[in-house]
């Protein structure tokens, strides 16, 4: 197949859970033997080649201009690029994300244009209780009723996009954000009393809350060391997380909490590796990669039991599942792990096997081929149907 994503964080340059995972089936679907492109709308300093090919994925990085309403051209281009591919049949396929709008308005293509629900600004907000302008409940919504074909990381998502939105009917189908795993897992000691958080630095992820309970983890173990990995990000009142938090919570500027800012995942899979807990104590979250990933490396996992964490761990069998608004069930949680070797030991051997069975790169690609497959096939069905004879 020839497989387009539109995507504008596809990495080295600054991204999220998103970005990642779009690398992730990119480089899997060509290692496959599919022709895989990525095209996305950046803006003019984001630090990364306007052109390059990365594991056989062909990626192009469109400057948005910066004068006013560059924005405008910038997407019109987009568009523009689009077309002119699939009427060339250089693709096959577009899929884009369910934020921004990147499809509402859109003419029709001669390919079918794929939605993938991540979970829009217009969904995260509603499960907040916060407003959203108009404006981007609008576009948001014409962006998933443009859509020929789409699916969803998460029972979670699905069901809560079609409320928010009030759609007629949910995405066609549920896959997974696929999490690539070494066949083999090298024995490594872990390091006593260090746990691990790997996410973006917002409200969303749950980091206040893991802040507000690490003295009641260091209350019962003095050597313990909190692990922050993540790209910091803007408060409602502007302020950056990182400044926020050490001017808010004095017990997050001691030595034994480290921010590390944003780092490859190869180096955040060895942080996994060798911590002795990690923890996601996200209040809304689609399906994020960082929990799967820390199971993958054999580490014991505590996840929220909220959104879409009860689909990724069993409680008590392959991890554990905390309400993100208790910091006492966060800090007791820990200290749980700390104090129980074996439960924990048993809990990350269980994590990683259930990611090499269920959710692993090996399992969940060929899924996505099915999907991709389908919605091209159900596309071309309908054409030829309105095809005059």
């Amino acid at each position: 197949m020839k497989i387009c994503f539109v995507c504008s964080e596809y990495p080295p340059g600054p991204h999220g859970g998103i970005g990642s995972l779009i690398q992730t089936l990119a480089r899997a679907l060509a290692h496959r033997g599919h022709q895989v492109r990525v095209v996305g709308v950046c803006a003019f300093g984001y630090p990364a080649p306007d052109y390059e090919e990365d594991q056989g994925v062909r990626v192009w990085r469109l400057r948005e201009p910066k004068h006013r309403l560059g924005w405008v051209r910038a997407r019109w281009r987009l568009f523009r690029t689009l077309s002119h591919w699939s009427k060339q049949s250089e693709i096959e396929l577009v899929e884009v994300p369910d934020y921004q709008g990147w499809a509402a308005g859109w003419p029709s293509l001669p390919v079918p244009v794929v939605v993938r629900l991540h979970g829009p600004h217009t969904f995260v907000a509603a499960e907040q209780g916060l407003p959203v302008s108009g404006t981007v409940r609008w576009v948001e919504k014409a962006n998933l009723l443009r859509a020929d074909s789409s699916c969803s990381v998460s029972r979670y998502v699905a069901e809560g996009v079609r409320t928010v939105f009030s759609l007629p009917a949910g995405p066609d189908t549920i896959i997974h954000n696929p999490v690539p795993i070494p066949d083999q897992l090298e024995p490594r000691a872990r390091i006593p009393f260090r746990v691990v958080f790997g996410g973006t630095l917002n409200t969303n992820k749950g980091i206040l809350s893991l802040i507000e309970a690490w003295p009641r983890v260091k209350t019962c173990h003095r050597s313990a060391e909190l692990h922050v990995y993540g790209k910091d990000w803007r408060c409602e009142d502007g302020m950056m997380m990182r400044e926020f938090i050490s001017r808010n919570y004095p017990a997050a500027n001691r030595q034994d909490v480290i921010f590390h800012g944003m780092v490859s995942r190869e180096e955040l899979a060895d942080a996994f590796g060798s911590a002795s807990v990690a923890v996601f104590p996200s209040k809304v979250e689609a399906f994020g990669l960082a929990p799967p990933e820390a199971m993958a490396g054999g580490c014991p996992t505590i996840y929220t039991q909220s959104a879409g964490g009860p689909e990724l761990i069993d409680h008590g069998k392959d991890g554990l599942l905390i309400n993100p608004h208790s910091v006492t069930e966060i800090a007791n949680a820990i200290i749980r792990l700390f104090d129980d070797e074996a439960l924990a030991a048993q809990l990350g051997a269980a994590g990683r096997t259930k990611i090499q069975q269920r959710f692993s790169v090996q399992v969940l690609i060929p899924k996505n081929e099915a999907f991709f497959a389908s919605a091209i096939e159900r596309f071309k069905s309908r054409h030829a149907q309105c095809q005059p004879v």
